[in-house]
């Protein structure tokens, strides 16, 4: 049987810390563990002997880290369903998304919010329209030159051109306790008509109040450091998520802390 270890409880600890228990259980040099403990998230192992899961428990105490050993693997995190609406009334939150989606829900039915900048590269094709270049001209100039022949500098050209764009967008996942479920909305593509006098033009700031909104609606659910981030109104462009697949790793190990 092997075994996978948490850190414990809903939030991680600083990533210094992490990093000299990761640096001591791997026997990582400091620049291997800081990266390390930037992307584990508070998973800290998985697929672990018996005796290794419980020397990094271990080490975790020593450091004075709360963790706990699971099974291995774990079930992963439900696939998501992405949600464009949302209403609070009478106490519940109701979601809404495309293919009939409805899900409703009470505080206590929600176990996690994780919400993330995520930066997003994206890759287009442009058209535009090219004359000769300085070296076609040069060339062309000598021909006209030697020969007397007016042969012009040529035609204009269509060119296909690969353009790369970043932009940045905000993630959050609910995670509810039954079934478990998870929905996702983005900042890009949500409507945020249930912030009703508090709405404004930019999506990014309805973004932030809504996950404000959220975390008022049900203040027992685990929250991730991004929304913690959100909450506290701190930098979020010093947390390292680098893609979707750090959010979910964070999320994950809120699910099964938030299980128990």
């Amino acid at each position: 049987m092997s075994f996978m270890v948490i850190t414990a409880g809903e939030k991680a600890p600083e990533f210094s810390i992490l990093a000299k228990i990761l640096g001591e259980f791997l026997k990582l040099d400091p620049a291997s563990a800081a990266a390390a403990a930037r992307h584990c998230w508070g998973v800290l192992g998985s697929d672990l002997e018996e005796a290794a899961a419980g020397q990094l428990a271990g080490l975790c105490a020593d450091f004075g880290i709360p963790a706990t050993r699971l099974p291995s693997p774990q079930p992963g995190l439900p696939p998501e369903e992405r949600i464009t609406k949302a209403f609070f009334e009478n106490g519940t939150a109701s979601f809404t998304g495309s293919g009939g989606l409805n899900v409703t829900a009470g505080p206590g039915d929600i176990i996690v919010l994780a919400a993330a900048p995520i930066k997003e590269g994206t890759l287009r094709t442009v058209k535009t329209t090219e004359g000769p270049s300085g070296q076609e001209k040069a060339v062309r100039l000598g021909i006209m030159a030697v020969t007397g022949l007016p042969i012009g500098f040529g035609k204009n050209r269509e060119v296909k051109k690969e353009v790369k764009s970043s932009e940045m967008s905000f993630y959050l996942d609910i995670i509810f306790s039954a079934g478990p479920r998870r929905l996702r909305l983005s900042s890009d593509n949500f409507n945020f008509s249930c912030l009703k006098k508090k709405i404004t033009y930019s999506s990014q700031l309805n973004f932030r109040l809504l996950a404000a909104e959220l975390a008022s609606f049900t203040p027992s659910a685990f929250k991730n450091a991004g929304l913690r981030a959100i909450l506290e109104a701190k930098q979020l462009t010093l947390l390292p998520y680098d893609s979707l697949a750090d959010l979910e790793k964070e999320t994950l190990r809120l699910m099964l802390a938030a299980k128990g």
